[in-house]
């Protein structure tokens, strides 16, 4: 995120621009990706640590370098951070049963009621 906060909005103006950059950070994407997935598809360390090596470790260091040297954009943080999780957390369990129209014990209520239904017309059947 700090290499895309950084650099992308020097090429987002000119459509050849953006394609290039488009382009240039998929490559990128998949060559990380595919460095950093070759310990699980070799299962063994010392085969692992021959490719890093034989890549001088060269995402490794260049990751770290990201990290150290590219600025990062501070988020704002509110006062009352532990009150705003609570009232999310409250306004989700609400959603949840309006949106559900009703709450699990009125569903299991439902649910067995409606095999009591079968379950009596299944007996008044084989009589």
């Amino acid at each position: 995120m700090g290499m895309r906060n950084n650099f992308r909005h020097y090429f987002v103006e000119p459509s050849q621009l953006k394609l290039f950059y488009d382009v240039i950070t998929w490559i990128v994407t998949q060559v990380a990706i595919s460095y950093t997935v070759v310990p699980f598809v070799l299962l063994s360390i010392k085969p692992s640590f021959m490719f890093y090596s034989s890549w001088y470790y060269c995402l490794h260091i260049l990751g770290i370098l990201v990290l150290l040297l590219l600025p990062v954009k501070k988020t704002q943080r509110r006062k009352n951070t532990h009150e705003n999780i609570q009232l999310s957390q409250s306004k989700k369990f609400d959603e949840g049963e309006n949106s559900l129209g009703q709450n699990s014990f009125s569903t299991t209520n439902n649910v067995c009621n409606q095999n009591q239904e079968i379950a009596s017309r299944h007996s008044s059947l084989k009589q």
